[in-house]
């Protein structure tokens, strides 16, 4: 689990956490967000915006961001969410691809300047490794990325 928080909240759950949870489900999706708020002590009162992000290889993101409606927060210490859940396919953007083995397990990428990964088979490959050397792009900006890169032959990599 790793947590970045900003201007909202982005909760980033890999499968092994989640594992025993069908997040699909809204009312499993919100008993975990809040067991995650008073496990770890966010502080999230008031009212959210919260997209949940589900990736089959990776597991699942959770942005949660305050929605500025300052009379729920004065009526309401609790924690009131508006859920969307998103089936989503994450990208894994590499800086040095040669720090990856196996790109042949890969749907290789290339937009602009930056190759991205896609992962076809998790089996096979070592979440790990990916991890520490790439980032995960989601949401709108990696459908973005997927219809406007084109596919680059492992081959011609390695």
């Amino acid at each position: 689990m790793k947590f970045i928080k900003g201007d909202g909240v982005i909760i980033y759950l890999s499968r092994q956490y989640i594992k025993n949870n069908d997040l699909k489900d809204r009312e499993a999706a919100e008993k975990l967000i809040h067991s995650i708020n008073k496990k770890y002590n966010i502080e999230l009162y008031g009212y959210y915006d919260t997209k949940i992000y589900i990736d089959k290889n990776y597991g699942i993101i959770i942005e949660i961001k305050k929605e500025e409606l300052e009379y729920m927060d004065y009526f309401n210490a609790g924690l009131e969410m508006n859920i969307e859940i998103i089936e989503d396919s994450f990208l894994y953007k590499v800086e040095d691809i040669f720090s990856i083995k196996g790109l042949d397990k890969f749907v290789v990428r290339k937009y602009d300047d930056s190759i991205y990964l896609e992962i076809q088979n998790i089996s096979d490959i070592n979440l790990g490794i990916i991890l520490e050397n790439a980032e995960i792009i989601y949401g709108k900006q990696a459908n973005f990325i997927m219809n406007k890169s084109r596919i680059i032959n492992s081959e011609v990599i390695t």
